[in-house]
């Protein structure tokens, strides 16, 4: 454990995401403290200095500074290497989702730290987001009676390229070669609340992955997952990134009733023999996120437990891997104690 000084944070990437949430977050709490910046792009190191933070142009040498963590914030397909650096040069890691690309880097990962004697923890902060807490509420709230069905929902239209900066290259979550597309961007995210919710163990995984016409990149923009638990209760997984509507993101269904969320501001629950009753929601951007940097400050200095653990994010690797797997054999495949089969 870490004495109670100020952890001395190390960013690796200094993209968007770094911009909107973390550097917030960093403000917002007490006892973390940015002590170096690196980043590949010249114009994003001019405006982390602009920013009053010392930048490196060489990652092992930000790496072989008195850091106690980094966070790794940058395109998918390095999450793994560039977490290995940093768990054999001594610090923990908050990596940003994905873990890695896939369940069998992840395991390396806990390996490593394991070794290492380091801590990971990952950015699944839409675990805290409002629709998926008052998912929850419901569910354990009994109303709804035994469950039946969990859908979840994530339409837009494009991926989250425009989101990029444009002195890197917006257009990486469209391709392949950097770990882009829609089961990495937002499926992650989906797998980990639908894990998170305690519907009973995933045994049988029926997926679709499809790269639509319109070919914004090489990578799918389109995900479909069935998935049966032990519990028989019937989850199912829907990314479209070429959808205008305003789908509900959460269908909730149960003997006695229906949750339907419709935003992340408004649900209805639907009750036998009831009027529809409509609830207000009220979001929050930076909650999940400072929980999630709270407990991996709070671990360090006192032990206490992770809001998120690399167990947890291996096990959504896991999920991704047989999702998968089921598209590219095009037929169900068994999913349970880890082990992966197509059936017969």
């Amino acid at each position: 454990m870490m004495p109670p000084s100020p952890m001395r944070l190390g960013m690796i990437g200094f993209g968007r995401i770094v911009e909107l949430i973390h550097l917030p977050v960093v403000k917002r709490l007490k006892g973390i403290e940015v002590a170096g910046v690196y980043d590949i792009t010249p114009e994003r190191l001019r405006l982390a200095e602009r920013r009053g933070f010392h930048t490196y142009t060489d990652l092992d040498e930000l790496l072989s500074t008195p850091l106690d963590a980094v966070l790794v914030a940058t395109p998918h397909q390095s999450h793994y290497s560039i977490a290995a650096l940093a768990l054999r040069a001594g610090k923990h890691v908050i990596l940003e989702k994905p873990v890695t690309l896939t369940s069998e880097e992840a395991i390396q990962l806990k390996q490593l730290a394991q070794s290492s004697g380091k801590v990971i923890t990952v950015f699944h902060n839409r675990r805290y987001d409002s629709d998926f807490e008052l998912v929850k509420q419901v569910i354990a709230g009994g109303e709804l009676g035994p469950l039946l069905s969990v859908s979840r929902r994530h339409h837009s239209f494009g991926s989250g390229a425009p989101f990029g900066v444009k002195s890197f290259y917006p257009n990486w979550r469209n391709e392949a070669y950097y770990g882009g597309g829609a089961l990495l961007d937002w499926g992650v995210h989906l797998i980990d609340q639908l894990l998170q919710l305690q519907a009973g163990k995933f045994r049988r995984i029926t997926a679709t992955l499809q790269n639509m016409r319109w070919l914004q990149g090489d990578v799918e923009d389109y995900v479909q997952a069935t998935i049966c638990t032990d519990q028989d209760i019937m989850v199912s997984l829907d990314i479209n990134f070429g959808s205008y509507a305003n789908t509900p993101m959460w269908v909730v269904g149960g003997e006695a009733g229906t949750l339907e969320v419709i935003s992340d501001r408004e649900a209805t629950i639907y009750l036998k023999d009831s009027k529809p009753r409509t609830i207000e929601l009220k979001p929050s951007l930076l909650d999940g996120p400072c929980t999630i940097y709270a407990s991996f400050l709070a671990h360090l200095q006192e032990g206490k437990p992770l809001a998120i653990t690399i167990d947890e994010a291996v096990e959504t690797m896991r999920v991704v891997d047989a999702i998968r797997q089921s598209a590219a054999q095009r037929k169900e495949v068994l999913y349970g104690d880890y082990v992966l089969s197509p059936s017969s």
